[in-house]
């Protein structure tokens, strides 16, 4: 019987409970705001007495990470991590690892999961980041039995260089502070044309409603941009290249990139690797899956565009995902699918590579939050404000686990055609039109 298992990043209790009775079977505490968002240790605690209330005869892991990277100082001018010490990076990463497994516990599951982002380094220094994770959990008694996973963000650079320009592109990750100040040169903008609306406090309250209130002085005052800015032009954070840290030479994620990083982390004695994409690229609709490479795919992405009119596109081919799965099954390591996958893809990819061990969402698993004392308000479409939804998550669970396909309702009018393919060819697979708030109608 296969073992396979969806894997639900969440960031409350309340997700949690709706992970769970979703079919989620690895609740991942996680931060929306970032591709692996770090998370408070109190969070997490929460987290797992919520899914320890709701899963008590249910075979339910936790996970969490400790950041994208792990580059807790500064970097370089070309992006390159700068260590104070040969040990520093590896030295923290390990503090970081055994701090979250410490607010994970063991009462849910024996076996906890760290995911370790590793963007940004060379080979070397992520090999030695991940040994150290791996050793030092090893060596302690109470988690020695912790699963450490390294991620891998896949990319298309010349995808983000045609995407990071648009309106809406700028506006999401303005939203998410992805940016930094710059004086001039390809990608600069005035962050005035974006800051309302967009920019909140921690508390999660607009800061501009107006474009009178945007200048120098208030996004300084408000935390915006440094007290030393002398100017209101920024540029977004950049993808770092794989070639510039020696995971392969081109500007696409290939087999190559691939293969190293799952040597890399069979090297440091890891149990698992993760291929995600950066949020730049989910803000960018950017996805781990390229139906257009993938001619075994019913493809719905051509119709699943947002209200900008921007479609899905992806950076690897269902080919390339099954050769992540079978090489880190030859290297001894479990497989997980992530980066923005959709449910109509998540059911193909459970069919076409049946050997993955995970798939993991968030985004596709979540949707507008109504408040029913006030049902026709309508809340915010936005990754920092939707929630997880157990009917949505359930469109990812794999078939042994009864899951279903979610559609998005937007795509409803010219879909016929597809929805056809979708049944022709999986005649058992019960199909549903979701609408922005993740309610569910019968296709």
């Amino acid at each position: 019987m296969p073992n396979r298992k969806v894997l639900v990043s969440v960031f409350s209790p309340q997700e949690a409970r709706e992970a769970v009775l979703g079919g989620a079977r690895i609740v991942d505490s996680e931060d929306p705001r970032s591709a692996l968002g770090t998370i408070k240790p109190r969070q997490i605690m929460a987290i797992s007495d919520s899914v320890l209330n709701h899963a008590r005869s249910l075979d339910v892991q936790l996970s969490t990470n400790i950041g994208e990277d792990q580059l807790l100082f500064k970097r370089s001018p070309d992006g390159r991590a700068l260590q104070k010490s040969p040990y520093e990076i590896a030295g923290k990463a390990a503090q970081a690892a055994l701090g979250v497994t410490v607010a994970m516990g063991h009462r849910v599951h024996p076996c906890p999961i760290v995911k370790v982002g590793l963007d940004g380094m060379d080979v070397g220094v992520l090999t030695d980041v991940l040994t150290e994770v791996v050793a030092t959990l090893d060596r302690t008694e109470a988690h020695c039995h912790t699963q450490v996973m390294s991620v891998l963000f896949a990319q298309d650079l010349d995808l983000w260089a045609a995407r990071r320009t648009l309106p809406g592109v700028r506006r999401g990750l303005v939203a998410l502070r992805e940016f930094h100040p710059a004086d001039a040169g390809p990608g600069v903008f005035d962050l005035r044309e974006y800051a309302v609306g967009t920019l909140r406090d921690a508390d999660g309250r607009v800061l501009f409603t107006d474009p009178g209130q945007v200048d120098l002085d208030s996004l300084k005052d408000r935390g915006v941009l440094p007290e030393d800015a002398t100017h209101t032009r920024v540029a977004l954070t950049e993808l770092f290249p794989h070639a510039r840290f020696g995971l392969g030479s081109g500007r696409r994620t290939d087999r190559e990139a691939i293969r190293r990083m799952v040597d890399a982390t069979a090297r440091a004695g890891a149990d698992a690797m993760m291929l995600d994409t950066s949020v730049l690229l989910k803000v960018a609709r950017v996805g781990l899956v390229s139906a257009a490479d993938s001619p075994e795919l019913v493809a719905f992405e051509p119709l699943d565009v947002d209200a900008a009119g921007l479609d899905r596109r992806g950076v690897l081919s269902v080919a390339d995902i099954r050769f992540f799965v079978d090489y880190c099954h030859h290297r001894g390591l479990e497989a997980n699918l992530a980066g923005s996958i959709t449910s109509y893809q998540a059911q193909q990819l459970w069919r076409l590579v049946p050997h993955a061990d995970h798939v993991s969402t968030r985004g596709g698993a979540s949707a507008v939050q109504v408040d029913p004392a006030a049902p026709t308000g309508g809340g915010e479409d936005s990754r920092l404000a939707n929630v997880i939804k157990r009917d949505l998550v359930r469109g990812y669970v794999p078939p042994e686990q009864d899951g279903h396909v979610c559609l998005p309702e937007r795509a409803k009018g010219s879909a016929g055609p597809l929805v056809d393919a979708m049944r022709h060819r999986y005649p058992d697979l019960p199909l549903y039109w979701a609408d922005r708030e993740g309610r569910l109608t019968e296709v």
